[in-house]
């Protein structure tokens, strides 16, 4: 039988591929964003300067501080990337959001199961490329490689989640191509692409490894699947595994979080304690209003949870690490997490 044997966590935010200097490209974007969630409600650039002046946040957004929390983020992606090839995996199965990479508006599943032989990922170049405004391009090689790349996928198998999560009353999509997106043909989404090109480099000394994304539906209304739900489906796709028979290392991965584009930290110190803890009361007491824009992408964390419960495996938080990129407290906090 598969047996669930590693889990990991990491964010995939444009600060881990931009140098501290080049935070203020993402910054620029914040300033003309006219709608901002932050607990509950939306702001504009202005008003969460205001709203949050008594907290002096420019102290945290000085280069010096920049480049210590870059240091310690890049030291954490090391060691993930380290722990990823030890775990010597069969399948490795990556739960993530799409940002209207392939599916647009016309077609948002709340869930999808990836169940295609390959997966195709996909280099910058093209209408995409030129398309893309400064600070996308600069960040672009943390999640797209310098040349079209195809990796084995896991059909089989998915295909097996995807028949058990029907049997239990998930109606979930499947794929088993990238569909054509804005640019045309596609690859893999960012979220997905971080942990191909920044923590398995391409694959390269991978002999043996197959992969399957996962897609959940965490950014756009009004289909967001609730905290309940991605738990709940977190779990239904660990007892898949389990039940698949053949003897295979299978490992999952949570992409994106922590709070972004708006900095939260009691938000996401709550919630990572609530999953070190496998605190399903206060999971789902959070409101569904704090999970939206990237501060969505902590329901991957919990679906992963979910995915690894009764296997014994447990989560250890390697570090937590808010990145500030201006006084009205937008930036991404890191945070980057083991289930061993």
């Amino acid at each position: 039988m598969a047996e669930i044997v590693f889990g990991v966590g990491s964010s995939h935010s444009p600060l881990l591929t931009l140098t501290p200097e080049q935070w203020d490209l993402r910054t620029a974007a914040d300033r003309v964003n006219p709608a901002h969630p932050y607990r509950g409600r939306d702001y504009t650039f202005d008003e969460l300067a205001d709203l949050r002046k008594g907290e002096n946040l420019a102290l945290q957004n000085t280069l010096d501080v920049r480049q210590e929390r870059d240091r310690r983020n890049q030291t954490h992606l090391d060691n993930l990337a380290d722990q990823i090839k030890q775990a010597d995996l069969d399948v490795f199965i990556i739960i993530g959001d799409d940002q209207y990479e392939i599916f647009m508006p016309d077609h948002i599943p709340s869930f999808v199961v990836y169940n295609g032989e390959t997966v195709f990922h996909q280099a910058l170049a093209g209408a995409r490329q030129a398309a893309f405004n400064e600070s996308r391009t600069a960040s672009s090689k943390g999640y797209m490689p310098d040349e079209d790349m195809e990796f084995d996928g896991a059909a089989d198998l998915a295909n097996h989640i995807a028949t058990s999560l029907t049997g239990e009353e998930f109606d979930v999509g499947v794929s088993d191509w990238m569909p054509d997106g804005e640019y045309g043909a596609n690859g893999i989404p960012h979220a997905f692409g971080f942990f191909y090109r920044r923590l398995m480099n391409d694959l390269k000394g991978y002999s043996k490894i197959r992969t399957i994304p996962i897609f959940i539906n965490t950014f756009f209304p009004p289909n967001q699947p609730t905290v309940g739900r991605v738990l709940n489906f977190g779990r239904a796709i660990g007892r898949a595994v389990r039940a698949y028979d053949e003897d295979l290392r299978v490992g999952f991965a949570a992409s994106g979080g922590f709070s972004h584009f708006v900095i939260d930290e009691d938000l996401d110190r709550r919630l990572l304690k609530a999953i070190e803890e496998r605190d399903e009361a206060t999971l789902r007491a959070e409101p569904e209003s704090s999970f939206q824009s990237g501060t969505s992408e902590i329901k991957n964390w919990i679906a992963a949870m979910g995915a690894t419960e009764g296997t014994g495996l447990e989560f250890d938080l390697v570090d937590y690490i808010p990145c500030y990129r201006s006084e009205a407290g937008t930036g991404n906090a890191m945070a980057f997490g083991l289930w061993k």
